[in-house]
């Protein structure tokens, strides 16, 4: 069984900040890398937050070679093919295979972006729709260890397991490496 964590830079919080950068990394069950994917999305300036650009590393230079979100969406399909291993059945009775997918904060900030930009690409999203959450992972674990945590932060929860964090933290890449890294913590 294999697992795709993602993770979406923004050009802020709120639904209508566009998305700015695109990442992924496919996982099997022992927790080897078998793929990546990392695009920058074009995006309109004008629609992002100047602090949250500062935070995500933006470089105006390195997103010339940025993509429009539809390609970003035909390329991520096709990165999420191999990895379809979660058996649905379609109304007809026809069986079908999607990706499980997983990140930091993915239920409730990520998932919801990845089907919104697939749904206006008007794309099928071939994934699970149970997003995989470092974030309520870790709430229950800190719950069943009895120890409070200062902060679900992925930056903070990665300091409480020991997992290196350097100041590419925020590139999207880097982040879902991290959510791994997490994932793989708590599961030990």
């Amino acid at each position: 069984m294999t697992t795709v964590f993602f993770d979406f830079e923004t050009g802020g919080v709120q639904d209508h900040h566009p998305n700015i950068q695109l990442a992924a990394v496919a996982v099997d069950s022992q927790w080897n890398e078998l793929a990546t994917f990392e695009r920058k999305i074009q995006f309109n300036e004008a629609d992002a937050e100047p602090e949250a650009l500062k935070i995500n590393h933006y470089d105006a230079e390195v997103w010339k070679a940025a993509l429009p979100e539809s390609k970003v969406v035909a390329e991520f399909a096709a990165f999420l093919k191999p990895f379809c291993c979660v058996e649905k059945t379609s109304k007809r009775g026809t069986p079908y295979y999607v990706a499980r997918i997983a990140g930091h904060n993915a239920a409730t900030f990520d998932g919801p972006r990845l089907r919104r930009m697939f749904a206006d690409a008007g794309q099928f999203l071939p994934t699970d729709l149970h997003v995989r959450d470092t974030l309520q992972r870790a709430l229950w674990w800190f719950d069943q260890k009895g120890e409070e945590c200062k902060s679900f932060r992925l930056t903070e929860l990665c300091k409480y397991f020991g997992v290196p964090v350097d100041d590419t933290a925020h590139d999207a890449l880097t982040d879902v490496r991290l959510s791994i890294a997490i994932a793989k913590a708590m599961s030990a």
